[in-house]
């Protein structure tokens, strides 16, 4: 459904459909492809070619995935409410927190996160791009890659982002951003990737501007409203995606990070 939603690089068309399979979701599992074609004005053919573009092997397999989705969307609305109950808010950011976890976990694709692994191969500086709450978010990155074996640093001004390209020949980085629009970081990363850096963007913005000069590109769950706690399913999206491409590293550069850690250790104590 998010997919839907989101209309990543679809047709006039395309998005005609996304529309009414979200307005009448329930009608359409119970629907055949020339079914759901007629309703729509297209054709079976354009059907099956449109679940094929958003992941799925055949309509059948799009059903199902919906059905999970839809058995999904039953959970308790999370939205905070006047003079709630502590108890209720407990339960209520349990559920942002699982919901965030399994939409952010459904948009990631292992080709993306292999090609990622690849990057991190031939690289050995991974550096973080972000603003105001993004720029904490790097800093616990960076420390986290810093004991993988790589050197890492986190920009978080706009004169140091600006002039990225004159400190660094060639890195990954990683660019945070809810929304991916700001000016600044898209004149920066159109430099960037005319280079010898690989650019990954970590957004919540399904058509974020940034994402047109990005190598790979990770969808994060999240919601522009404070009452529906848009910013944690946003942060907890990225931190679970922070902490897999942390994995991925560790798994690489497994004996370097022993090694590291060790060392650490013999300083500290010393």
């Amino acid at each position: 459904m998010r997919k839907l939603e989101q209309k990543e690089n679809f047709t006039e068309r395309e998005c005609e459909i996304a529309d009414y399979i979200l307005r009448n979701c329930e009608s359409v599992l119970k629907m055949t492809t020339r079914e759901l074609a007629s309703e729509t004005f297209t054709s079976a053919t354009v059907i099956v070619r449109f679940v094929k573009k958003i992941g799925y092997e055949g309509f059948q397999d799009f059903k199902l995935h919906l059905l999970v989705d839809l058995k999904e969307s039953q959970f308790e609305r999370v939205e905070v409410e006047r003079k709630e109950h502590i108890l209720s808010l407990m339960n209520k950011i349990s559920s942002l927190h699982e919901k965030s976890l399994f939409e952010t976990k459904e948009m990631l694709s292992t080709e993306t996160l292999e090609k990622i692994q690849a990057a991190f191969q031939k690289y050995n500086v991974v550096d973080f791009f972000g603003f105001d709450a993004n720029r904490a978010i790097g800093e616990y990155a960076s420390h986290n890659f810093i004991q993988a074996g790589v050197s890492s640093n986190v920009y978080a001004t706009v004169d140091k982002i600006l002039l990225y390209e004159y400190y660094v020949e060639r890195s990954v980085v990683i660019v945070i951003s809810r929304m991916g629009t700001d000016e600044h970081i898209c004149r920066a990363l159109s430099n960037l990737h005319k280079k010898d850096h690989f650019i990954i963007c970590i957004t919540g913005n399904g058509q974020a501007p940034i994402a047109k000069y990005a190598d790979a590109v990770l969808l994060c769950a999240y919601k522009e409203n404070v009452i529906q706690l848009g910013d944690a399913m946003f942060h907890t999206s990225v931190f679970y995606i922070l902490d897999l491409l942390v994995s991925i590293l560790l798994r690489n550069n497994y004996d370097r990070a022993l090694q590291l850690y060790q060392r650490h250790g013999e300083l500290f104590y010393e």
